[in-house]
């Protein structure tokens, strides 16, 4: 049947205006998606006077975009709980003893309230924002094993910057020869109170150079690629043209060239008992070199003194 021109025309303002609402509509759904806020955090249990909620809110988000984790990914509440060391055992939690908080799957973190030894334990919003970052990361990637030294050192380098009681520490270990090998960090929970606090440190350097050297951006693109190939190490070479090892032994050269000798000014005790070491020797070099310019001088003296016996003697025979 053929239509009149009128008809056309009306047929066809009717399928622009469906268009171009249907354009409408699906741009209204895509900025609610966009606009769609993180996952709700919920704090229970003995929450500490003047916690900053909402800046921990917006910097959840921060944290979520900067990691590559999407609205879509991120729906369910995280639960963060508030408890004392006595009550571990009841609520089946165990953490290092030097450990300020832990990340329990994609929705739970955990933070004892009364435990004085843990690192940064005067920066409660510091702590948190770390372990936010070990949960992002659990729900932007799921099931993809991702290094500990690597999991740790993004929460590192995400939550804050390296400390001046960090790279004091980095470069004692240096002096010591204590670095930990970045293999050995998926054992970091039964270290020591000092080994752990370097080898959070070493993380912490390791992740901050990348993303120093390669851009935020670094960051989801290699958990990506880690996610498509399934290997941490085959994306290694994908994006920074280096095997795990090699990177290793980018980092420790950089490590030690940066922070080798930092110890002589980041150690306040070993500077003061430098300043005191070089005043006793000092003294000593003084003392020395003035018993050396007496007894020169005696022995000048005495020198002295028999030239003018022998003259006499000289004179008498004469």
């Amino acid at each position: 049947m053929r239509l009149s021109s009128n008809t056309t025309s009306r047929t066809s303002a009717s399928v622009s205006l469906r268009f171009i609402f249907s354009r409408f509509i699906l741009c209204i759904l895509l900025l609610f998606v966009c606009r769609s806020p993180a996952a709700q955090i919920v704090y229970k249990g003995y929450v500490p006077a003047g916690l900053d909620t909402v800046q921990l809110h917006h910097e959840y988000t921060r944290i979520g975009r900067t990691v590559g984790l999407t609205t879509v990914r991120d729906t369910a509440p995280v639960i963060i709980l508030f408890y004392r060391i006595s009550e571990e055992r009841k609520i089946g939690i165990r953490l290092p003893e030097w450990g300020g908080g832990g990340a329990l799957g994609v929705d739970s973190i955990v933070i004892p309230v009364d435990r004085r030894s843990a690192f940064y334990p005067q920066d409660m919003q510091r702590i948190l924002l770390h372990e936010m970052v070990h949960i992002a990361l659990a729900r932007a990637y799921g099931r993809l094993r991702i290094p500990r030294w690597f999991h740790e050192g993004v929460a590192m380098t995400l939550s804050g910057d390296i400390s001046f009681e960090q790279q004091v520490e980095l470069s004692k270990a240096i002096l010591f020869q204590a670095l930990v090998p970045l293999d050995s960090m998926e054992q970091m929970n039964r270290f020591g109170r000092w080994r752990a606090s370097v080898a959070y440190s070493q993380c912490h350097f390791a992740v901050n150079f990348l993303v120093t050297t390669y851009g935020l951006d670094m960051l989801p693109e290699l958990l990506a690629e880690s996610q498509r190939t399934r290997r941490f190490d085959t994306a290694c070479v994908n994006v920074f043209g280096l095997t795990v090892r090699e990177l290793e032994v980018l980092l420790d050269q950089r490590l030690k060239a940066q922070y080798r000798m930092f110890f002589i000014i980041g150690d306040y005790g070993m500077v003061w008992g430098g300043i005191f070491l070089l005043s006793v020797i000092a003294f000593i070099a003084t003392r020395i070199r003035r018993r050396s310019r007496l007894k020169k001088m005696a022995m000048e003296e005495k020198a002295g003194e028999l030239a003018i016996v022998e003259e006499d003697e000289s004179g008498m025979d004469a």
